[in-house]
């Protein structure tokens, strides 16, 4: 079986962080203050004894008092230093180390010489850059460049507290925009208007498989990008996914030469792609990014996913000769055959070990593989389906039933026998590290974890998840790189931090996908990918258009972009 694709990282990446800082540089410091993992449920830290007794406890009722009135979560520590490093890249580690995510902000203070980061995790809605530069302007420089450490805390947040310091502000907006609605309405509609036909323009396009140049592209608004950027991400990652899982088997199949021109534009699209997750990821959480340049990352992100699928989609005719599913479509389903019958004598000697693992450890890696085998096995009943109709199928020269059924047996074999390698390699990692928590087996144990979960039910994870997947993947890249022992460090428990929140989120996904799906594994997995046309509500095999060919408005998807993958729904492929 392939094994999990780790994404290959080939542009450098934008800064993920807003640092600030004032005051002139003093002399070096005796000793620096290393980035922290923040104690479990301390918000506020003081190593510099910047603060009074009486002063901390302010400071930690100003956040408390936020935490109730906003729910978000404050984080201020004052050290001595920042160890030599950047306020943005100690504060990054500190980030990372200490798990920080959505709706944690964190000001960092170094005393010694008046510096200061203030910055969120991950972008929250109804805190944009703009209101925390406005706050870093206003409220923390001042206080931090005169040496009130507790001000710097308690103005930022009194600030970050809307609910309780601007109440007589919201009265008084409230009273302006009664008196603004006449006056306003007309302007409001217009905007509407343009605003609709931005969006009526963006949907054609894309409806219509239209091309836009990058002055069209250039022209939509970010809340049309935005939105845009993410499901490109997400439809992008799962093409270049099943791009992979079948150029593996035309290698088995035609040996490496025969297939270098398909790998090179699967490399191409792969290097494309981490470079877009890494670009949104900088979108999602560098608060000092203006509105242009928010425009622009937007603008390039989804360019460049272009960019990859056209890589792909070039290669698509060439790749569908070399593998020509029907002139020996007879000998196909017979191997395919005994391979489901292979994979099928493992399942319940798997099952034994995935109650094994599961039930001895709640640690991420054990969990991931929790629902592995029977989810194993209702793909390898969908094997054995696909492979009975495609024979009933084969006396239909170039057929594309036959297509379809090889292809849907092909993926869900492949899926099945990811699942399954994916628990004996948790159940492994898991015997390696021990009762380790972090260092580098840990972080490559718990990137390999999420690579797999994500890969294996594809068909329900969202764009988030994967950001922080590629982030874990591009981290630990780095860690295995550099020679000094410090940065590795740094860069290992960063990679481990973003591979357990990639778990968390998928999981959370595929878990919102059971509750509102009533599709079965082979959606979930990615097996079936939608059609390229829309067919409505179905729930059997369907031949369509020019000789297509889906299940349920669904097709086994194919090497390719996201505009060709799903390509046998509409007789492309035969």
């Amino acid at each position: 079986m392939p094994p999990a694709r780790r994404r290959p990282v080939a542009l450098p990446a934008l800064s993920l962080v807003l640092a600030l800082f004032f005051g002139a540089l003093g002399a070096a410091p005796a000793r620096g203050d290393a980035p922290l993992q923040l104690p479990a449920g301390e918000q506020v830290v003081d190593s510099a004894d910047a603060l009074t007794v009486d002063q901390e406890n302010q400071v930690k009722q100003a956040v408390t008092k936020l935490s109730a009135d906003e729910n978000v979560q404050l984080y201020v520590v004052y050290v001595r230093n920042f160890d030599g490093k950047s306020p943005a890249a100690w504060a990054q580690q500190t980030q990372d180390l200490s798990e920080m995510s959505y709706r944690d902000i964190l000001l960092a203070v170094s005393v010694d010489d008046h510096k200061f980061y203030f910055g969120s995790a991950d972008a929250i809605d109804d805190f944009p850059a703009s209101d925390l530069r406005s706050i870093a302007d206003s409220a923390i420089a001042p206080a931090v460049r005169d040496g009130r450490w507790e001000k710097a805390a308690l103005d930022t947040a009194h600030d970050l507290d809307r609910t309780s310091s601007h109440r007589w502000i919201y009265l008084l907006i409230a009273v302006l925009v009664v008196l603004a609605i006449l006056a306003g309405i007309v302007a409001a509609l217009y905007r509407r208007s343009k605003r609709r036909q931005a969006d009526d323009d963006a949907e054609a396009a894309i409806a219509s498989d239209a091309v836009l140049t990058v002055d069209e592209l250039t022209s939509q608004p970010i809340e049309v990008l935005d939105p845009w950027s993410a499901e490109v991400l997400t439809s992008t990652d799962n093409a270049v996914s099943v791009s992979a899982d079948e150029l593996a088997l035309a290698v088995e199949e035609s040996g490496d030469d025969a297939v270098a021109p398909f790998r090179a534009a699967l490399t191409t699209a792969e290097s494309a792609l981490a470079a877009s997750f890494r670009l949104r990821r900088s979108y999602d959480v560098d608060a000092g990014l203006g509105t242009a340049e928010r425009h622009r990352l937007l603008v390039e992100i989804i360019s460049m996913c272009s960019d990859a699928d056209a890589a792909l989609d070039e290669q698509v005719p060439a790749f569908d000769r070399l593998r020509d599913l029907v002139t020996d479509a007879g000998d196909r389903l017979d191997a395919l055959a005994d391979r489901s019958a292979r994979l099928a004598d493992r399942l319940d000697d798997a099952a034994e070990h995935e109650a094994a693992v599961t039930g001895s450890s709640g640690r991420a890696v054990a969990q991931s593989v929790a629902g592995n085998v029977a989810l194993a096995r209702e793909l390898v009943h969908f094997a054995d389906d696909s492979i009975g109709q495609g024979r009933e199928a084969g006396t239909e020269a170039g057929g594309p039933s036959t297509v379809a059924a090889i292809r849907s047996a092909e993926c869900a074999l492949d899926t099945a026998g990811k699942l399954l390698d994916a628990l004996a390699d948790a159940e492994l990692n898991l015997a390696l590290v021990g009762e380790a928590t972090e260092g580098s087996p840990v972080a490559t144990a718990t990137v390999s974890a999420a690579e797999s979960f994500i890969d294996t039910r594809r068909g329900a994870v969202g764009t988030q998840a994967r950001i922080r997947l590629s982030e874990a993947e591009r981290l630990l890249d780095a860690a295995e790189r550099t020679d000094g022992p410090e940065e590795a460090a740094a860069s290992t428990a960063a990679a481990l931090a973003h591979a357990l929140e990639a778990l968390s989120l998928s999981g959370r996904d595929v878990e919102a996908w059971r509750v509102s799906s009533d599709d079965g594994g082979p959606v979930l997995t990615g097996v079936l990918v939608d059609a390229v046309v829309s067919t409505g509500p179905q729930s059997a095999p369907t031949e369509i258009g020019r000789g297509g060919f889906t299940i349920g408005g669904r097709t086994p998807g194919s090497f390719g972009g996201t505009e060709t993958s799903g390509r046998i729904a509409t007789g492309g492929r035969h």
